[in-house]
């Protein structure tokens, strides 16, 4: 028995539904985009430089394996979490991949640290820093 292609199911890796991140249309600018060493202590001061370790590990290309090449930016990822004040969403971007055109990337090489939860209601011991800055 064959099947005819247009009854056949379309598999693909892309989720059907990506309800834990809002969409990109709805993030709001917490902090300007920054050189990642310029604002490294603020970031690893909050306990958050595990994701610099983590895409540095994990990176195909040279030029991302370097924190130097970062920048960083701050978003609040909807409405709410900006009415909270801390931002959930942050955005790394490797210069020197924007810089590469040959790489056939449109927006550079972008990864992204999605902060969910937030601090224990009840434990202090258990709080959730997230950094922020302010360019001038």
């Amino acid at each position: 028995m064959t099947m005819e292609p247009s009854t056949m199911a379309v598999r693909t890796n892309q989720p059907l539904n990506l309800a834990h991140e809002p969409l990109d249309s709805e993030h709001i600018l917490a902090c300007k985009r920054a050189p990642y060493e310029q604002v490294r202590d603020i970031v690893e001061g909050a306990g958050k430089g595990k994701w610099m370790e983590r895409f540095i590990a994990v990176s195909p290309l040279d030029c991302c394996k370097d924190p130097a090449n970062y920048d960083i930016e701050a978003w609040y990822s909807t409405a709410k979490e900006q009415a909270i004040g801390t931002p959930d969403l942050y955005k790394f971007y490797c210069r020197v991949c924007e810089d590469r055109v040959d790489l056939g990337l449109q927006d550079g090489c972008c990864k992204v640290a999605f902060c969910v939860g937030g601090s224990h209601p009840t434990d202090p011991t258990k709080q959730d820093n997230r950094p922020i800055w302010e360019i001038r």
